[in-house]
């Protein structure tokens, strides 16, 4: 082999490892041990929590903005300058006397402070800003308590949908080994040609069944990934089973009903609404008196003509300072304006009462879910060691020639809806679980 040959083979050798390196990187996937694990990666990586926090951030920054405005003196800087191409001619007495300079400078310094009495309702402004603050902190933590119920309920699909897959896995598994026995039977003319096709199409009827299984299995792990934040082409996986704890309590149902209806996070957010509504009565109500305010000026002003240079400008120095009133007498138009406001806190006051109302009757269909899906558990399971019992019974006894296949497909026709009706029970009870959590945001 030449130098170059070797070189290129080399150069091959090397490009095809990293080749196949970043292959099986691409293709490795993201365990998931647990929902507690799923729930901290979606309070990190959602979109969703990530721009509630900035809305948060916002928020505050506005309050610090409200409080630089209402209790910071307001400055403003101006400066011009006026080139006079023609100035004002006056004539007096038969004599013409221009007026002006042809170069005019201007600068001041301008502040003004309101005095928070009688029409300046400083502090009603500063409470309104720290309530849509808080606010906006309840919205973080209503956006977080939807992500994690979101969460919770695509991993439970995802578990769900692996133990469908398992189900028909076993089912098609048991469908060949009783395929094999039938087609035992038949060669050896003890079972007839019909259980063999029988049979036979049993095997081939739970095939797409299993692939339609795994293609749900796929698209349930896709949205557990986006709800976890995760990248669409991460690949993700959860090593953990679909099962029921038998030993959760969450207290008494009315308890839990009035603690819903009194302390969630909605409610909080209305009453947060509520009182910013009462502040800007307390704003509208305000215009009715008249506002003060401080104000000072400082001014450096010059007018010299084209004779002398700028540097030699002779500068004039005034300071000013006063209180000022302002007063908008347009009386009919504040008191609909209060009228509207005083509505608004009507207004806020029935929401507060239909959403209890409403949040009462969500948290009892959740309570009556969970119990639901607790009875169906225990029915199942009980059903299921049934029908495996069944099955075991039906199989030995076609072997020993007592039941016809029929009699074996219906005891794993029998046993295949149990398991499904146990895993479903078992999800339905999780995802009514995760309902119930969110109403009590846990």
């Amino acid at each position: 082999m030449t130098l170059n040959n070797f070189t290129k083979t080399f150069l091959f050798s090397v490009v095809f490892i990293f080749s196949v390196n970043a292959v099986c990187h691409s293709q490795q996937k993201r365990i998931i041990t647990s929902i507690d694990e799923a729930v901290s990666l979606a309070m990190r990586d959602n979109s969703d929590v990530i721009n509630a926090r900035y809305d948060k951030l916002k928020a505050d920054e506005k309050v610090s903005e409200v409080y630089s405005e209402n209790l910071l003196p307001t400055l403003s800087l101006s400066s011009t300058y006026t080139r006079s191409f023609k100035k004002q001619v006056i004539d007096i007495f038969g004599e013409r006397f221009q007026v002006g300079a042809d170069n005019t400078w201007s600068t001041s310094l301008n502040a003004t402070e309101p005095i928070p009495i009688l029409g300046t309702p400083v502090f009603s402004g500063i409470n309104i800003a720290e309530y849509f603050s808080k606010i906006q902190q309840e919205t973080l933590e209503s956006v977080k308590n939807d992500v994690r119920t979101t969460v919770k309920k695509t991993y439970f699909g995802v578990l769900l949908s692996k133990a469908v897959v398992d189900v028909n896995k076993i089912t098609y598994s048991n469908a060949e080994e009783n395929f094999k026995v039938v087609e035992s039977r038949y060669r050896n003319g003890v079972a007839t040609e019909f259980d063999y096709l029988r049979a036979k199409v049993k095997v081939e009827n739970v095939k797409p069944v299993l692939l339609k299984s795994q293609r749900d299995l796929e698209i349930s792990k896709k949205l557990f990934s986006n709800a976890i934040g995760l990248k669409v082409n991460d690949a993700v996986d959860i090593s953990d089973s679909l099962r029921y704890d038998s030993t959760e309590v969450f207290g008494n149902t009315d308890q839990v009903i009035n603690k819903i209806s009194e302390e969630n996070v909605a409610i909080r957010q209305l009453r947060l609404n509520k009182k910013i509504n009462e502040e800007l009565v307390n704003v509208d109500k305000a215009n009715f008196l008249p506002k003060l305010y401080l104000f000072g000026q400082y001014a450096i002003n010059a007018q010299e003509n084209d004779g002398r240079p700028f540097i030699d400008y002779r500068y004039f120095n005034t300071l000013n300072a006063g209180l000022g009133l302002s007063w908008d007498l347009n009386l009919f138009r504040n008191s609909y304006k209060t009228k509207q406001s005083e509505i608004d806190v009507k207004k806020s006051e029935e929401q507060i009462r239909d959403t209890k109302q409403k949040l009462k009757l969500t948290s009892e269909s959740a309570i009556i879910a969970l119990e639901d899906a607790m009875e169906r558990i225990k029915s199942t399971r009980e059903t299921v060691i049934l029908a495996e019992r069944g099955l075991d019974l039906a199989n030995n006894s076609y072997r020993e020639g007592v039941l016809n296949q029929i009699d074996v497909q219906d005891a794993e026709l029998t046993l295949y809806n149990s398991r499904l009706g146990y895993y479903q029970a078992v999800y339905d009870y999780n995802v009514a679980k995760a309902e119930l959590e969110k109403l009590l945001e846990k």
